[in-house]
């Protein structure tokens, strides 16, 4: 009776089965390299101590250059400290296949979906930590969303405008703003700029602390444009090209030159930042980067006559300037952030910048070239096979290695769970990924100057 067929009852089982000459096989989809996470400190979340951790840094003593006057003794001094928290979370994807489906179809339907699975719990990780990378990276930079005045200030993004480290406050650890921990900002108000205090927030969505919301200041504005410059006092340090205060300052022209470059090498440097473990910074550039950046004249002076050097033969910019540049198809861009094409904040995918200059859509597309340097990031992972308990599994539980156009992705740290089939025909198996952990970037508040962020920084640049 065909109505009861499996097949039939399904068109997308129908054409997997047999309509015309099939190919007996799945050809593999287009997958980014997956860099991002390879760059972190990956660390064992220690048993028994709960599901947040504090981490501490001390400081540094001031100097002392001045000569004891003849029988006296040195007088005590104290260091700052700074403390950072991972909170742990899960992360898991799911995939149902029906067996007597698998059975019939012409490619094994349950091998391909498992090895979807894990190029999911992959990339899903990876852009976890290029967000959080990202987020430091811009934090405390944002705009005014609409004309207005008062002591409450709507902006487009709280990405570092809810959490401060103040005397009066907590002097170690970075805990939500208040009228005792208050955040100092500037805002571009009646056509100069401001000094004013953050004193609470108010997320669109509650628990969000990236995308859009309201903050409360300790003093109104008074005339506050559409689009104006609203910064933290602690922000990060960025290099925009052509200057400015806001994305919106990004014109067609103002692409990424080796001066740039030098400019953002010599931040890190002169804020005591360590290269990775290879002796160098890494730069994550999309490709649109790389391609902008061999307009500037001085790459192009540097490279004069070398028409078979590797620069232009592989069309990598490779190691400049203590830096090694790595093409990332995966920093964000329109197309590698949710609602980027529209404009719009996603929590599902929590990246705080702006594409575009003025938040139009197809306005002037800005892209990001991230700097790193050691420990600026750590995932701090918990052992999943300590979940198993005596009572058993019913499945398998293993680690998920994959293969897909060559590259091989070894999903570190995250759990693949092969369900046995609990329904009633025993015909259903579930394939799971699961990875409980976090990916606290920290912070360097006690040494160099005010920025909260000194391990990342970025160059913005017109794409």
């Amino acid at each position: 009776m065909p109505e009861f067929s499996i097949i039939a009852q399904n068109a997308t089982v129908r054409a997997l089965v047999q309509e015309n000459l099939l190919e007996r096989a799945f050809h593999d989809a287009l997958f980014p390299r997956l860099i991002f996470r390879s760059e972190v400190a990956a660390r064992e979340w220690p048993a028994g101590v709960g599901d947040s951790m504090i981490f501490t840094a001390p400081g540094l003593l001031p100097v002392s250059m001045r000569p004891l006057q003849p029988g006296t003794d040195p007088i005590p001094q104290t260091y700052g400290a700074e403390q950072w928290e991972a909170q742990l979370q899960q992360y898991a994807g799911t995939i149902d296949t029906n067996m007597p489906t698998s059975m019939v179809a012409i490619a094994d339907l349950f091998l391909r979906n498992a090895q979807q699975l894990g190029l999911q719990a992959a990339q899903s990780l990876n852009r976890k930590v290029r967000n959080r990378a990202y987020n430091a990276a811009e934090s405390g930079w944002t705009v005014a969303d609409g004309a207005q005045s008062g002591t409450t200030l709507r902006v487009k993004r709280l990405n570092g405008f809810t959490r401060a480290r103040s005397t009066s406050g907590n002097a170690v650890r970075f805990t939500a703003v208040s009228s005792s921990n208050p955040l100092p900002i500037k805002v571009f108000d009646n056509g100069a700029e401001a000094s004013f205090n953050v004193i609470g927030y108010t997320p669109d969505t509650a628990g969000d602390e990236i995308g859009p919301g309201t903050l409360t200041l300790s003093a109104g504005t008074t005339s506050v444009a559409n689009r104006a410059y609203v910064i933290s006092d602690d922000r990060t340090a960025m290099v925009r090209v052509g200057g400015g205060n806001k994305i919106d300052d990004i014109i067609s022209t103002d692409l990424p030159t080796l001066s740039s470059v030098r400019s953002m090498v010599a931040r890190l440097w002169q804020m005591n930042v360590n290269e990775h473990e290879d002796g160098r910074f890494h730069a994550h550039c999309s490709p649109t980067s790389v391609a902008k950046m061999y307009e500037d004249s001085d790459l192009q002076r540097l490279n004069t006559s070398l028409p078979d050097y590797y620069m232009y033969k592989q069309f990598a910019l490779g190691e400049i300037l203590n830096t090694i540049f790595v093409r990332n198809t995966e920093c964000p861009t329109v197309e590698t952030v949710l609602g980027g094409s529209t404009a719009t904040y996603s929590q599902d995918d929590d990246f705080a910048g702006e594409l575009t200059a003025n938040g139009a859509v197809g306005g002037q597309r800005v892209e990001r070239i991230l700097f790193t340097g050691r420990d600026y990031i750590f995932e701090m992972y918990s052992n999943l096979a300590a979940l198993v308990t005596e009572a058993g599994l019913n499945g398998k539980v293993a680690d998920a290695k994959i293969t897909n156009q060559g590259i091989e992705v070894f999903s570190d740290r995250i759990q693949m769970i092969l369900r046995s089939p609990l329904n009633r025909l025993q015909d259903m198996v579930s394939a799971s990924w699961r990875f409980i952990g976090d990916w606290p970037v920290r912070t360097d508040a006690t040494t160099g100057d005010a920025a909260r962020y000194k391990r990342v920084g970025i160059i913005q640049h017109a794409g």
